[in-house]
């Protein structure tokens, strides 16, 4: 198919040929190692456009990264292919969106700080979009478990001894009794999970616990954000102060006089977490049931973004830490035994 020509979706060369009645495609933009090529729809009905583009900020499928600062979520990747049914597209797509917008806010907090000084307010410009960045990943636990109860509804149980029942709508409710934790037995029995994915709720419920506790603490029960600093290169908190108190997720030498602390690492731990629940379940997701052959098959689905590269150093700082046995959950170690 030409650069120009219009035709409907099966001319596109790289799309399985069978199987994808009623399942979306999270992109129309491909790489196969040599070029770009995107598909457009036309006014005229089921009809698309082939036209040479390349991505400032999207998804698109290739067998390998175009550029090295490109992401790959096994999550969205685990959608956009083999779960790819008409329900999990608004979630599929927010919760793309929010993982550009939380690059974004990392990309900020250097130019707030370098902009301005703490005379001139730069902390309020912080605070804003800590507040910003524990809404949005409070968000993203809400919307997986969206996707989860969805899918959940169309699965079909070989054990038909068990009786499954409807998830709950948000993740607070599938994880809690009331303030307390459920255990796995508790899920798994509750609502006829298989004990893998019951697992994996208990498994990030703590990380989801502390995300919510920051955010609660800000916007509903009035309080304000913890005081942050402006240091000599970047932001600063204290790291004995609520939330922070007993955990351990700073190395000696960052610590400055009167215990303050760099404030990026919590949100790259924070940020990490959340995202690596989304990465759990769609591996968990994955190994305990049956999908759909690939969409795109011998590809998978990328990220390209313009601030996707301090994701990618969040990423790499929280898992460093993560690797020495730091956490924001105290008592948790995810490091080497």
């Amino acid at each position: 198919m030409n650069f120009g020509a219009m035709g409907p979706i099966s001319d596109i060369p790289f799309l399985a040929k069978d199987g994808l009645q009623w399942r979306f495609l999270g992109c129309t933009l491909f790489y196969d190692g040599k070029e770009w090529q995107m598909w457009l729809p036309t006014e005229i009905p089921d009809r698309l456009v082939k036209i040479r583009a390349w991505p400032a900020e999207s998804f698109y499928f290739s067998a390998t990264p175009e550029n090295a600062n490109d992401l790959c979520s096994e999550f969205l990747n685990f959608l956009a292919q083999s779960a790819n049914l008409p329900q999990i597209s608004r979630p599929f797509f927010a919760i793309g969106d929010d993982i550009y917008n939380l690059s974004a806010s990392l990309a900020k907090f250097p130019i707030f700080h370098s902009s301005s000084s703490a005379s001139s307010g730069s902390t309020r410009l912080a605070a804003t979009e800590v507040e910003y960045i524990l809404f949005i990943c409070r968000s993203i636990f809400d919307l997986l478990q969206e996707v989860i109860k969805s899918l959940w509804e169309i699965i079909g149980l070989r054990d038909t001894t068990v009786r499954k029942r409807s998830l709950k709508k948000s993740f607070a409710e599938m994880t809690l009794r009331g303030d307390q934790p459920r255990t796995a037995e508790d899920i798994a029995t509750t609502f006829g999970l298989p004990m893998p994915v019951a697992e994996c709720y208990t498994g990030h419920t703590p990380m989801f616990l502390k995300i919510r506790r920051f955010r609660d603490d800000l916007v509903h029960r009035g309080h304000r954000v913890q005081t942050i600093f402006h240091g000599d290169t970047e932001f600063l908190i204290s790291n004995s102060l609520g939330s922070f108190r007993d955990i351990n997720i700073w190395r000696e030498p960052e610590l400055v006089a009167n215990g303050l602390a760099p404030l990026a690492p919590a949100l790259n731990l924070i940020i990490h977490g959340t995202l690596a629940a989304c990465e759990d379940f769609a591996i968990t997701l994955q190994r305990t049931f049956e999908w759909f052959e690939p969409t795109v098959p011998g590809m998978r689905l990328y990220m390209r973004g313009y601030y996707v590269e301090q994701l990618r150093r969040a990423f790499a700082d929280a898992d460093s830490r993560l690797a020495e046995g730091r956490s924001l959950i105290a008592g948790m170690h995810h490091g080497p035994a």
